[in-house]
Parts: C-alpha cells; sequence; structure tokens
C-alpha cells in the first residue's frame, strides 16, 4: 500500500517541453511528471479514484502482501484523508518501455491539516500496448519525521551500450547475478545486498530514512548478517534488456528468530552487461494470528 508525499510549491507539473532536453533522460522525466500528475489527482478526487486510474490491469500493490493493485484501490471507498508525494528520483529503460521513481509520501486528514505519518514509496511504470504508461508496482515504507526539505528530482540517463544486447542474452547474464545473489543470501543477506549493489544503490527498511549510496548501505547492513530465502511474486525485464525489477516474500532466520517479509528488487545493467543490484526494498509482515 502507498502512502506518499507532496509538497505543494514543489508539485508543480514539469513542462512537457522538458522532455525533449535530453533523449537519454526523456523517459525519466516522463514519468516523474506522470507521478506529479498522480499526486495531482490524489489530492483532488483521493487516493483510492487516483490509484484506480494509474494502475495498471495487473498492477502490484502491498496490502501487506501482494494484491490487484487497480482491484484493491477501488475496494477502499472508506479511505480516510490525503496522500500527497513528490518524486525525487527517477530512472527510465533505454527502450522507453519500463522505469521507476521514487520519493517520500506524507498522510493528513486533509490538505491544511498536520501529517500523520512519513514515508518513502517506490513506483514502477510499465508502458503499455497503446502507449501509455501505467503503475506496475507500487510500495511505500514508514520512515521518521524528515528533518529537511526534500531535495530536487534527480533523474538518471540509461546506459545505451547496456541497452543494445539482445533480450536472451541479457536474461543469461541475470541469472548468474540472481543465482549468485541467491547463494550469498542464505549465508548473509546484508553481505549479498552489498556485495551486488551498484555505487548508486537505494535501499530502503520500514521504520528508516533509506539508505542512498553504497557507504550509507554499508552503514544500514554492515550488522545484518540473517540468512534469507525468497519466494519469487513476479518480475519484469525492459525489452533493451537494461532494467528489471521482481517481488515476492522472503524468510529470513536471525539465530532460531525467523522473519517474514516482502521484497522488491531493482536491477540494473551496466555498460559490460553487468547487472547490478540499484534498489533494494524490505517489509517484515505483521505475525500471523
Amino acid at each position: 500500500m502507498k502512502a506518499k508525499i507532496f509538497l505543494a510549491a514543489a508539485l508543480c507539473a514539469i513542462p512537457l517541453g522538458a522532455f525533449a532536453q535530453s533523449p537519454s533522460t526523456s523517459t525519466a522525466r516522463e514519468i516523474a511528471w506522470l507521478d506529479r500528475e498522480y499526486s495531482n489527482l490524489s489530492v483532488a478526487k483521493g487516493m483510492p479514484a487516483a490509484s484506480v486510474e494509474y494502475f495498471a490491469e495487473d498492477g502490484i500493490a502491498f496490502a501487506p502482501t501482494a494484491v490487484t493493485g487497480k482491484k484493491y484501490w477501488a475496494s477502499r471507498t472508506d479511505f480516510p484523508g490525503t496522500l500527497i508525494w513528490q518524486p525525487i528520483f527517477a530512472f527510465g529503460a533505454a527502450a522507453g518501455d519500463l522505469g521507476y521513481t521514487t520519493g517520500p509520501w506524507e498522510p493528513k486528514k486533509g490538505n491544511d491539516q498536520p501529517s500523520l505519518g512519513y514515508g518513502h514509496y517506490v513506483t514502477i511504470w510499465s508502458k503499455q500496448r497503446d502507449g501509455k504508461w501505467k503503475i506496475a508496482l507500487d510500495v511505500g515504507i514508514e520512515n521518521p519525521e524528515p528533518r529537511e526539505p526534500p531535495p530536487n528530482l534527480e533523474v538518471l540517463a540509461p546506459d545505451i551500450a547496456a541497452g543494445t544486447r539482445q533480450q536472451e542474452d541479457a536474461r543469461r547474464e541475470l541469472r548468474k547475478a540472481q543465482g549468485k545473489f541467491a547463494e550469498a543470501a542464505r549465508n548473509d543477506i546484508g553481505k549479498a545486498i552489498i556485495d551486488s549493489a551498484t555505487e548508486d544503490v537505494r535501499v530502503y527498511r520500514d521504520k528508516s530514512f533509506p539508505a542512498v549510496e553504497l557507504a550509507a548501505v554499508r552503514l544500514m547492513l554492515g550488522s545484518e548478517h540473517g540468512r534469507e530465502t525468497f519466494e519469487a511474486g513476479g518480475s519484469k525485464m525492459s525489452s533493451a534488456g537494461d532494467l528489471y525489477y521482481s517481488y515476492g516474500n522472503y524468510s529470513e532466520e536471525h539465530g532460531n528468530v525467523v522473519e517474514h517479509g516482502i521484497y522488491v528488487m531493482i536491477w540494473r545493467a551496466n555498460m559490460n552487461g553487468d547487472w547490478r543490484l540499484v534498489l533494494d526494498l524490505r517489509k517484515k509482515l505483521p505475525p500471523k494470528s
């Protein structure tokens, strides 16, 4: 389930002309603009109506496990208050068919009311057959109240060389990277993430601020030595074979204690064809009653 932040002064729509400024970042700018439009509609019509509009037919939300987002939000007729948010980072695949945005969120009873909480979200966008962008996956974590305002939007250009391979070759290399990661995670999940990550990796853990870049991730996960296994839920790769996401459930052993939760991972291929982890989110599930 998503909760997001939207600051009135910061959520001015990105001019459509900005999409032509740099072909390499046009996809990232477009989905960031759509994310802002989504937030505007949430304020105007409520989060359920906005989500029904923007989710793909098979788009995934978490409540708390994976559910069909459009159906879930259509059922939330009793949803209280307003969710407001702001994208601060966006990336789009070289083929312009897959990308993701992330940023802080904030729930309020009303637009002028005090905040009820804070957090960060991750939204994965997928271009549909009709050419429209829709939400393929949406997930969020909670974190403490920020001490500073959110930064300006950052857009990252894809590595053109990474998007020139055949998808079959890209999948073969991805399977190798994922197999190595899964094997390492069975011994030490923190080390597995650190060893597989890019320098600009983002790691999300509930009740904590996101760790951005590898140095911060080392601090966050340096003591996370649990043994983790995964149950895949779904995945998708860009047609250019340079961006991939997966989600599902995890089980993590800490001594005699076993933790269960949901995960979302995003991988990006570099110019050498190597797959590296660019975003990792884990969210603990409540104990079964």
